[in-house]
């Protein structure tokens, strides 16, 4: 892990910048305001795996990304978070850990 302290440098000497750190923060800032309106804790991994794929595919055309999100649809299987979800089977607690 680098750092980069931006009151004195933009870069370090070795390269390092934190663009892609605050990129990422600022999509999920907006998601929130934008889209979602409200997180949940419980699910907030959730949300960081979706802008987190937002984020690797932004410089994609829409038709590669709608082909891509469908073939993982396919390939996958049911998820134990989302399955009777509206039947009320919803996430006890936090999942922070992987």
């Amino acid at each position: 892990m680098r750092r980069v302290n931006h009151s004195q440098e933009y870069r370090s000497a070795d390269g390092a910048t934190n663009n892609q750190a605050e990129s990422y923060f600022s999509r999920f800032r907006r998601m929130q305001f934008g889209q979602v309106h409200k997180l949940s804790p419980k699910y907030l991994y959730r949300y960081a795996q979706e802008v987190a794929y937002r984020e690797d595919t932004r410089r994609k055309p829409n038709g590669w990304i709608f082909l891509d999100i469908a073939r993982m649809c396919a390939h996958a299987l049911t998820s134990r978070d989302w399955c009777g979800y509206w039947q009320g089977n919803h996430r006890t607690g936090e999942c922070m850990a992987v």
